[in-house]
C-alpha cells in the first residue's frame, strides 16, 4: 500500500493522503491527510500527487481545511436533505 504524496507550494514533502472520495453532501472532492504541522493552517494551498508510484500520476491541488468538514456539528441524517 502507499500513501499519495502532498507537497508544499515550494514542492517539499508536506504530508501523505491515505484516502479520498467524493462527497455528494459538498459536490466536491475530499482526501484524508496526515500533514505536517507548518503547512496545516487552515486556507494552505497544496499539491497531491495522486496515484501509485511507477505508473502515471497526476499533481491535484488542494487546500487545507479542518476535519469534520460538516461546520453545524448537527447529527442530522444527510441522505434526507
Amino acid at each position: 500500500m502507499w500513501a499519495d504524496k502532498v507537497l508544499n507550494a515550494t514542492g517539499e514533502l508536506a504530508g501523505v493522503a491515505t484516502s479520498r472520495g467524493f462527497s455528494a453532501y459538498f459536490h466536491r472532492m475530499l482526501s484524508l491527510t496526515t500533514i505536517d504541522v507548518g503547512h496545516a493552517d487552515p486556507g494552505t494551498e497544496v499539491i497531491v500527487i495522486w496515484r501509485a508510484p511507477g505508473g502515471p500520476q497526476k499533481r491535484i491541488r488542494a487546500t487545507v481545511a479542518p476535519a469534520p468538514y460538516k461546520t453545524d456539528h448537527r447529527r442530522a441524517d444527510l441522505h434526507a436533505v
